[in-house]
């Protein structure tokens, strides 16, 4: 008994070049639709690895202005510190303790509530960030988190790349199984006869 082929025997005789009178047109348009597909999902690779390398540098550019403009100033608590209680999804608990602060920068003056040291008491001084208008803002964001924007873009482009490609040879496979198998239907009904009536 012979054994099956191996799967690079069947690929190899599924080659659309193969002058064999078994293999229909469809099949044909098959492979080689799905040989395109895996063109461009090698393709893709290059191709997502430069939209990454441009979205980290954009991303690196615009973190580096942003911190520019970014100042600290030391600010007074004025209130007591009071504990903020916050459940996650998956039910942790976490605590902070926020107080009002108060600073006193260039002549202006400004407040806010924001989170201090579990064990401050009014009078202890913080460090609060402002941006280039005086108003009260993040903390500096390390450059290296721009790492995280270009590693996004980067598998954004190269899942949208491949699930297209994949789509293409499957929903191509598809519509010729479904046209091969209407038109087998309708050789058969062309070569049937009700019972009974056979010449």
């Amino acid at each position: 008994m012979s054994e099956y082929p191996s799967l690079p025997t069947r690929l190899w005789r599924r080659r659309p070049w193969r002058t064999s009178s078994l293999m229909r047109v469809s099949d044909r348009v098959e492979v080689l639709v799905w040989l395109f597909a895996i063109i461009v999902m090698l393709v893709a690779v290059p191709v997502a690895g430069a939209a990454g390398t441009a979205g980290y540098t954009a991303a690196a550019s615009r973190i580096r202005v942003e911190n520019a403009a970014k100042v600290a100033v030391p600010a007074t608590i004025t209130t007591k510190p009071e504990p903020i209680v916050t459940v996650d999804a998956y039910g942790t608990t976490t605590e902070r303790f926020d107080a009002t602060v108060r600073w006193d920068q260039n002549g202006r003056t400004g407040t806010t509530t924001t989170e201090v040291p579990d064990k401050s008491t009014p009078g202890d001084l913080v460090r609060v960030w402002l941006d280039g208008s005086g108003k009260v803002t993040t903390p500096p964001v390390r450059t290296i988190n721009a790492a995280d924007s270009g590693i996004g873009i980067g598998m954004t482009v190269l899942g949208a790349i491949w699930s297209g490609a994949i789509l293409l040879g499957y929903g191509t496979g598809r519509l010729l199984r479904v046209c091969h198998c209407a038109a087998l239907e309708r050789e058969w009904r062309g070569m049937s006869r009700p019972v009974g009536q056979d010449s």
